[in-house]
């Protein structure tokens, strides 16, 4: 009986600690001074840790669906689901039956293609700010601006100390061109780690410049080292990519191809 009584106590402490939060978040600037007070004085300091971690989870959320210019479709209602499990991980194909079901309710029809919906925003609209995790078959994710900067002063760290580095600023401007991913194959970081490439080696005359900082793939870095970047590309990447050719036998079709395509490129 007592637990079940201590159970009905926690649960309904969460439904007010909820409640608390929505009230920060949307009415703070018109909190008088003794609720505000009240909150110091009347919550214990963990819990208090804890509204205020939502809080700041709300605001990130808030912030990056701003950023998207996110006002309607799938991925409005992803945010809204993500809203209400504020610092906690989420299975994937829950966001993507939420959405679906949001958008029968709104629309009346079922949503084309949630999955791919949501994957876009994780992959290519907010690259790098998701924590994941596997728990079986399903994946799990949570929204978390800070890894992006952790992965930045990663790279920069294992460049800045070289000599002639690139700048940090221009490591991160050339981080957000690329989209955080290898501007060779396509990779992002979360599959290999990148790096900043001097794209003309220094060995060469290269320059630290912005035009000459180029975003790959670490082994990809190391391996193109100091060759001029015509000479490794056609020792190793088109070698190899020549000799798969010729294994499966379309090699004159590609040297044709190839040719074409390098004669119509602008």
């Amino acid at each position: 009986m007592n637990n079940n009584h201590e159970t009905q106590n926690n649960h309904e402490d969460q439904n007010d600690q909820d409640d608390l939060i929505y009230d920060l978040l949307n009415n703070f600037k018109n909190i008088d001074l003794n609720k505000k007070k009240s909150f110091i004085t009347s919550i214990p300091l963990h819990k208090r840790i804890i509204i205020l971690r939502k809080i700041a989870h709300w605001k990130d959320l808030d912030n990056a669906q701003k950023r998207c210019n996110i006002t309607k479709g799938a991925n409005l209602y992803a945010f809204e689901y993500l809203k209400q499990h504020l610092c906690e991980f989420v299975r994937i194909s829950d966001v993507q039956e939420y959405c679906n079901k949001r958008t029968k309710e709104v629309t009346g029809k079922p949503l084309g293609d949630p999955p791919r919906a949501f994957e876009i925003l994780r992959k290519d609209k907010l690259p790098l700010e998701w924590d994941e995790i596997i728990r079986g078959k399903n994946k799990y994710v949570k929204y978390n601006s800070l890894r992006k900067n952790h992965i930045n002063a990663y790279i920069i760290n294992n460049h800045i100390h070289k000599n002639e580095s690139f700048d940090k600023n221009t490591i991160l401007q050339q981080m957000e061109y690329y989209n955080y991913k290898c501007a060779i194959t396509g990779i992002p970081e979360e599959n290999g780690k990148l790096a900043a490439d001097h794209f003309i080696p220094k060995e060469k005359g290269g320059l630290s410049i912005i035009d000459n900082c180029v975003i790959i793939n670490k082994i990809l870095n190391e391996k193109k080292n100091k060759k001029m970047p015509i000479n490794w590309f056609c020792e190793s990447l088109l070698t190899n990519f020549m000799n798969i050719c010729k294994k499966v036998g379309i090699l004159d079709q590609c040297k044709k191809e190839l040719i074409t395509f390098i004669q119509d490129f602008i």
